[in-house]
């Protein structure tokens, strides 16, 4: 039986990130991924903020330098605003820096990072569920780690397999490509037919990733459905390479660690429940974890160092963005109600709520 100290499970940005910081410290590591291809289907975005940006939230900013690195040739274009269209289509600008990237691309960069660092990459090399130190793959194959990173996304087969079940509800996602003039804004869209949730679009190089998530589905609708009708609404279509994937929104658990495994970026449960993003806090918590695991297996650092280290990072943020979006979901399912709290809280408010800087005048959620 093949034998690693460090086995990474799933190489999207949390992955990769494991694995190269593994790799750096030492770890002999293998980094598998059940697609053919790192990257494909993009089930995302694609947006990801700048550097300083991140930096106000996460008091990390050395941080910040080392692990969240992006790739240059994989940017489409520099963003420097934000726009959010309440119902009826009033609209709040505010600036804010930040990028579009290929995911393809992206993930592929990441992945080949961390073995140039000396990770070994496998794929498509699928898990079907983790026995004590072993790691179980598609087909039956074995392989032996003294630790084992959960990084395979919110449907994880290696939470399933050690029973971790953080609190969280599943939004429902989907993405496209359309044709479009390109802008230096993000343009978030609320109301219009997805509840519980917001509509997106985001310009790429020479068109636009877009796409809406919803906490549940309105009888008689589908995923589909309501992208069409926000396309048409918008004058916006044909919609290319539909993919429709989950998000898990939730307050960040206690803890990370279930015996030698390790859980980092959406399979953890560490995403922004105010705007669903989950790329810098997948990368930020996948290089802590990874870095624990190395310094486990030279060092002997227990693998429990693993929960105050992520939290001392990540825990403050996410669960204020919790509070702002349990506070918020209510006034999300009635377009009227909706546009009116807008209106109140003003392009200040929601600038401050998208930095997780709770409105002054509404109180009560620091």
């Amino acid at each position: 039986m093949e034998r690693y100290d460090v086995v990474v499970v799933g190489a999207g940005p949390a992955g990769a990130l494991a694995a190269r910081a593994a790799a750096e410290g030492g770890a002999t590591t293998l980094l598998v991924d059940h697609r053919t291809e790192l990257g494909q289907p993009v089930q995302c975005g694609e947006f990801l903020p700048a550097g300083d940006v991140l930096a106000d939230l996460f008091p990390c900013r050395g941080l910040l330098t080392t692990a969240y690195e992006i790739p240059a040739a994989t940017v489409l274009r520099a963003t420097h605003a934000m726009a959010c269209i309440a119902p009826y289509g009033r609209r709040f600008t505010f600036p804010l820096e930040g990028f579009t990237v290929s995911r393809r691309a992206f993930d592929k960069a990441l992945a080949v990072r961390a073995e140039g660092e000396g990770a070994e990459l496998r794929y498509p090399a699928g898990v079907t569920g983790v026995a004590g130190d072993e790691v179980v793959l598609a087909g039956g194959d074995r392989v032996r780690a003294r630790v084992i990173v959960g990084a395979d996304g919110p449907t994880s087969s290696v939470a399933r397999a050690v029973g971790f079940a953080p609190r969280r509800a599943m939004f429902r996602m989907i993405t496209a490509t359309v044709d479009g003039p390109p802008a230096d804004a993000i343009e978030l869209y609320f109301g219009h037919g997805a509840p519980h949730g917001y509509a997106w679009s985001f310009p790429r190089a020479i068109d636009l990733n877009v796409g809406l998530g919803v906490a549940r589905l309105p009888p008689g609708t589908t995923l589909a459905g309501l992208l069409d009708r926000f396309l048409a609404r918008e004058r916006r279509g044909p919609a290319r390479e539909r993919t429709s994937w989950w998000v898990p929104i939730g307050p960040p658990p206690e803890s990370l660690v279930v015996g030698r495994t390790l859980f980092a970026g959406d399979a953890a449960n560490l995403v922004m429940a105010t705007n669903g993003g989950g790329i810098p806090t997948a990368m930020l918590s996948g290089w802590i974890a990874g870095g624990i695991a190395a310094r486990h297996v030279r060092d002997g650092v227990p693998l429990a160092a693993y929960d105050p280290a992520w939290r001392r990072v990540l825990y403050a943020p996410l669960a204020r963005a919790a509070r702002i979006q349990r506070f918020a979901d209510p006034f999300t399912s009635l377009d009227p109600v909706l546009a009116l709290g807008m209106r109140y809280i003003g392009t200040g408010g929601l600038d401050a709520m998208m930095r997780l800087r709770w409105p002054a005048r509404l109180g009560g959620a620091s």
